[in-house]
This record gives structure tokens, C-alpha cells and sequence, in this order.
């Protein structure tokens, strides 16, 4: 790799006096064909998002550790990204089985909202789409657990964040 594709790091890594709030608040799922992002010019965070007429982004609530989010390195021969999953779990009741086709065809962009308040976006690189989708009668309530990550052969994702006009953008349009 040549040196000029190298990045340098832009400042000290530092850790507060107090323990960090961890796990998932919500997330909300956008299906890609609904909206239009806009990303900064070093695509480090989602500068705004517009929805077509009628388009509504899902929430997900999340409850005792219902989501989680998760990172690794995802390795190719002309880049280096990230690995992001998406994880979370659904009632195997009513409409929510009736969602379950658009779940397992669609492409999504997902915001995280975190417990700590700050939100993550994920799949402004590569769309996720849903690479598991598991239930067992007697296990877990029977819910349905949802997998959603990059396709395979894709690029991946970088950990992307979104700003507060994108995020209220985002949290305006939930479906009912």
C-alpha cells in the first residue's frame, strides 16, 4: 500500500472520569428507495435526507437488549471498512409477520439511537439487507430474530453519523 493511502489520526484518544451509557435505545429502519441522503464531503456523517411523498421510516423500540449493533473489519483487495450488523428482535404475532417480506427483500439504511443520546448511521456505503432471519417456537419468546447487514461482496460501511436536522428528519417520518 502506498504511503498516500495511509491516514493519519486527527487527535488524542481520551477517556472521561464517568461510566459511558451503552446499548441501543431504538433504531429506525429506512427503506433506500424511499429517500435521497446527502453526505458530507469526506462522508463522515449524513448532512440531510429526504423522503418521497408518502415515505415513512420504521421504528424499532428497543427493550431489555432487544438490538444490538455490531462491528468487525471487513477486508478487500482495494479497500478496508467495516463489517456492520444489525440486530434485533420482532413479536412472530399479527402485522408484524406481515412486514416480515418487505424485511427480508428490502435495502436499508438504519439510525441508531444509542442510550447515551448520540445516534449512528449505518449503510450509507453499502445498504444493509437482512442476512438472517431466525425463530424457534420455544426459545426467545418466540420472536423473531432479524439479522441486517451489507451484502456479501460489498464494500461495507464506515460508522457514519447523522445531523440533528437529519435525525429529526429521520424520527418525523415514522410510520404508524
Amino acid at each position: 500500500m502506498g504511503k498516500q493511502c495511509l491516514t493519519k489520526l486527527s487527535g488524542n484518544i481520551t477517556v472521561g472520569c464517568t461510566l459511558p451509557q451503552v446499548g441501543i435505545k431504538n433504531i429506525y429502519l429506512i427503506n433506500t428507495d424511499d429517500v435521497k441522503l446527502t453526505l458530507s464531503s469526506a462522508n463522515t456523517y449524513v448532512s440531510s435526507i429526504t423522503f418521497a411523498k408518502d415515505a415513512k421510516s420504521i421504528l424499532v423500540e428497543g427493550y431489555k437488549q432487544n438490538i444490538q449493533v455490531t462491528g468487525s473489519l471487513r477486508t478487500m483487495d482495494a479497500s478496508v471498512k467495516q463489517d456492520i450488523s444489525v440486530v434485533f428482535k420482532l413479536p412472530r404475532t399479527g402485522s408484524y409477520v406481515a412486514q416480515t417480506r418487505s424485511l427480508i427483500t428490502g435495502k436499508f439504511y438504519v439510525l441508531v439511537e444509542e442510550a447515551n443520546g448520540e445516534h449512528t448511521f449505518v449503510g450509507a456505503v453499502s445498504p444493509l439487507e437482512c442476512s438472517g432471519y431466525d425463530f424457534d417456537s420455544n426459545a426467545n419468546a418466540g420472536m423473531i430474530t432479524v439479522t441486517l447487514t451489507a451484502p456479501e461482496g460489498s464494500a461495507g460501511n464506515y460508522f457514519t453519523y447523522a445531523t440533528a436536522d437529519a435525525v429529526n428528519a429521520i424520527k418525523s417520518n415514522v410510520g404508524a
